[in-house]
């Protein structure tokens, strides 16, 4: 481990704009690439969208085993109200101020650190090495240029995602299902409403039930599905009786739930809201969805990540649930096993004056270096 280079690799990738959007995560990949070639990896980009490129460095032994290490290249914007430059580095009270720095600039830093230091050790891989830096994270990767686009060309033993999670273990997270929700009415004027079917009245009527759904499955860290109305758009003018009316649904499903069920749930009250009142009529449309997963926490991987963590930081590792989204479950789906851990407190992540503690980046750049041998044993 080699405080200076984590610090100073740190802020050259924050004091290059990898905002999401527009995203442009070439700048931080050209760096990424430079170090890796230097200390004697295979690399290439995976793009699917220009200046976009996933980056793949390999390390190959003899072996069979094969190891994922990985973050997203991209951050948020930088929103307003900084008290310095956001894209330009500031070291202060042993922190590192910049966007990305927690989330998750600095833990690409200690990725590149563990693997420099066994690169200069002469340690090699009873196997495969690979780091991964994905793009287009921050906004879920819809368009599949990303973290979904690679996750479909990579097979591995098990991987380990480096964001921000102060040091607990993620293994399990929920998944997202996004609906959009339209009520069809009849269009009449404002003066004269029982000419018409108000589509405003009937959504909310619907949402207001929708709301209250019930779900069976729980999940002992977290918890049962949850619902949430977020957006809602209808009408076009005060005096005209509204005729559409849509709203957008964010369900985060627990592990052991699934979408099928989801959306019965929703056609059944769909049908009683139509035989209660004839003038309901409700149209779903599904605008997203990533399934909930979950690593078992005596995953062999999880055991010697838990190990490796406690022997670096004395202390005993906290398993957590995600209650959002880390990309694990792109990969989990692709068939590998995933575990999330890295340096970062999460309330910094996407905040305002953004840091990181220079002493987490070094305990992480320890634990990285002693997972990897602990795996290649």
């Amino acid at each position: 481990m080699n405080r200076d280079n984590i610090i100073q690799l740190t802020k050259d990738l924050i004091n290059v704009n990898s905002s999401n959007p527009p995203g442009n995560e070439k700048v931080v990949a050209d760096i990424l690439k430079e170090r890796l070639e230097k200390i004697g990896l295979e690399v290439e980009y995976i793009e699917a969208a220009r200046d976009r490129p996933n980056i793949i460095a390999r390390w190959k032994g003899d072996g069979d085993k094969k190891l994922i290490i990985a973050g997203h290249t991209d951050t948020v914007p930088a929103g307003s109200d900084w008290e310095h430059d956001p894209f330009n580095a500031l070291v202060e009270n042993e922190r590192i101020y910049g966007r990305g720095a927690a989330d998750m600039k600095g833990g690409l830093a200690s990725i590149i650190d563990s693997i420099e230091t066994l690169k200069s050790s002469g340690w090699e891989p009873k196997g495969e090495l690979i780091f991964l830096g994905y793009s287009n994270e921050e906004t879920g990767d819809g368009e599949e240029i990303g973290m979904r686009h690679v996750a479909k060309k990579l097979k591995a033993n098990a991987m380990l995602i480096c964001d921000s999670t102060d040091f607990d273990i993620v293994t399990a997270e929920k998944g997202v299902l996004w609906v959009e929700v339209e009520a069809i009415g009849k269009e009449a004027h404002g003066s004269r409403p029982w000419e018409g079917v108000n589509a405003i009245e009937k959504l909310g009527k619907f949402l207001i039930e929708m709301n209250s759904m019930a779900f069976s499955m729980e999940h002992q860290m977290l918890g049962k599905t949850t619902v949430s109305v977020n957006t809602i758009t209808g009408g076009y003018k005060t005096n005209v009786i509204p005729a559409h009316a849509k709203a957008r649904i964010d369900i985060r499903i627990v592990p052991g739930e699934t979408k099928e069920n989801i959306l019965n749930k929703l056609e059944e009250m769909k049908k009683i809201a139509q035989q209660e009142d004839k003038d309901m009529k409700i149209n779903f449309k599904e605008l997203m969805y990533y399934e909930p997963v979950e690593i078992s926490n005596e995953h062999p991987a999880v055991s010697l990540l838990v190990s490796s963590g406690e022997e670096v930081l004395g202390k005993k590792l906290e398993f957590m649930a995600e209650h959002g989204a880390t990309g694990a479950g792109f990969f989990m789906k692709a068939g590998i096993p995933t575990i999330v851990l890295g340096p970062g407190k999460k309330e910094q992540c996407h905040a305002v004056d953004e840091y990181v503690d220079i002493k987490d980046l070094e305990n992480a750049s320890a634990i990285y270096e002693k997972f990897i041998k602990k795996f290649f044993e």
